[in-house]
């Protein structure tokens, strides 16, 4: 019985990094693990992450989304610009070639959810529709991670 409780625990363990987000699939394009980070009381800006693969033989655009959760859905990048760290709207959206992948992370390319209806709570689920420009629209959940937490499956994931 001792044994039994301790291999429940130690399986029980193993998904303390937080919710694993569900992969979706939209004509040629496959959405895999969006997710947030939670943010603190008071912000009024979210960011989301993604990655998005096309299968297809045609490129797609990802040009927008919605969520309930905030009053604008941005695509964004960040970049360095003489040691100065910039963010900008992508107001053409993102590319996804035939055989690309693309992964909207910290850092780099992502989505901005601006003007928040309430801080995003760790172990919570913002959901959101990611709209592309030839495939249509598709509804997704964005599991909330921790503030500092890394992308799902990278080395630092649930730390």
């Amino acid at each position: 019985m001792r044994i039994r409780l301790c291999v429940v625990a130690a399986l029980m363990s193993l998904g303390c990094g937080g919710a694993l987000a569900a992969d979706y699939t939209l004509g040629d394009l496959k959405i895999v693990q969006p997710w947030v980070r939670e943010t603190p009381k008071g912000a009024k800006v979210g960011g989301g992450y993604l990655t998005i693969t096309n299968t297809g033989s045609t490129p797609d655009r990802l040009i927008g989304g919605a969520t309930p959760a905030a009053g604008r859905f941005e695509i964004h990048v960040m970049s360095m610009d003489n040691g100065v760290m910039k963010m900008r709207q992508m107001e053409n959206g993102i590319e996804i070639k035939p055989g690309e992948t693309v992964e909207l992370k910290p850092g780099g390319l992502h989505l901005m959810m601006m003007d928040l209806k309430q801080p995003f709570a760790k172990g919570g689920e913002i959901k959101g529709t990611l709209r592309f420009e030839k495939a249509g629209s598709v509804d997704v959940v964005f599991p909330v991670q921790g503030m500092g937490a890394a992308p799902p499956g990278s080395a630092h994931s649930g730390h």
